[in-house]
């Protein structure tokens, strides 16, 4: 790692950790892998984080990166393009590193008290997201939605479970049927086709 400064340094800590967890998932991730990325010595990474801290620092960027590039960043989109994108790209294959961190995220969060803030505050982060995009459909007229933020809880309660059962090695149920399910209950909450 070239000389830097030290904000520097925990920004590139933190970049490679992102890589490592996304690659590995947060249960698989060590210290040793992220240090190996950066082609340092283990002491450099522990100088500036604590593992728990790293992991769950890295897990709220990654989510909050993904909840940016689907939703927030997008604020200028109609809201029915924007919640059609997300149904039709739940399941994809490149969401399964993203499900899989928020399924570790929430057993991990069992016995480390930093990722588990971490994954309720991306928890929350995400519902704020999602209600927004929903009350801003009922605002231009895309749907009818009496409760954003109830339909918002329920949907991240769909999305969660179908894509834990996607990622079910050999599971019965197809990434297809799981978009079909999706749709029906965003249809059922929002009144609207996608």
């Amino acid at each position: 790692m070239p000389r830097l400064k030290g904000a520097d340094r925990r920004t590139l800590i933190l970049e490679a950790a992102e890589r490592t967890i996304l690659r590995k998932g947060l249960a698989a991730a060590t210290t040793r892998d992220v240090t190996s990325d950066l082609g340092v010595a283990a002491g450099l990474l522990a100088h500036y984080f604590t593992w728990s801290a790293l992991r769950a620092a890295a897990f709220s960027h990654v989510i909050g990166a993904d909840i940016e590039r689907s939703v927030t960043g997008r604020m200028g989109e109609a809201p029915e393009t924007v919640l059609a994108d997300l149904v039709d790209g739940a399941f994809s294959v490149e969401a399964d590193a993203l499900w899989r961190l928020w399924l570790e995220a929430t057993e991990l969060g069992l016995s480390d008290a930093l990722l588990a803030e971490a994954a309720s505050a991306a928890t929350d982060r995400w519902h704020e997201s999602l209600s927004g995009l929903l009350a801003r459909g009922q605002s231009a007229g895309a749907w009818t939605c009496p409760s954003p933020d109830e339909s918002s809880w329920r949907i991240i309660a769909i999305l969660l479970g179908l894509a834990g059962l996607c990622l079910i090695p050999g599971s019965p149920l197809s990434r297809d049927a799981a978009t079909h399910h999706l749709r029906i209950a965003v249809r059922h909450e929002c009144g609207t086709s996608a």
